[in-house]
């Protein structure tokens, strides 16, 4: 994820992150159900979302279309649970603070 392989991860370092902490090599957990998505490196971060329920299509989110994301043009709106980072000298923790987010499927390749 460093970015120096190129590709969407080397596109996001030059143009979102000024202040690069750095690589660990760390197992990461991920699970969806349903409309929720959660993230955990242990020790590290934990990230929890669910996503907006479309009121036209039963267990479907409301979508964005047509975005200049890098994972996705499509983008399925969130709202996030639970943001903890705690490594390379950050400390953020936004438990319950109703923080939007978004879902999408990538596959990035450099």
């Amino acid at each position: 994820m460093s970015g120096r392989a190129g590709g969407p991860p080397q596109m996001i370092r030059d143009n979102l992150v000024s202040d690069f902490r750095g690589v660990e090599f760390r197992r990461i957990d991920f699970a969806a159900d349903g409309l929720k998505r959660s993230t955990e490196i242990p020790g590290v971060l934990a990230f929890e979302i669910e996503g907006v329920a479309s009121r036209n299509r039963s267990g479907e989110p409301y979508y964005i279309d047509n975005t200049a994301h890098p994972a996705n043009r499509r983008l399925a709106l969130a709202r996030a649970r639970k943001t903890e980072v705690e490594g390379f000298g950050l400390s953020l923790s936004m438990l319950g603070r109703g923080n939007n987010g978004h879902f999408a499927p990538f596959a990035w390749a450099a």
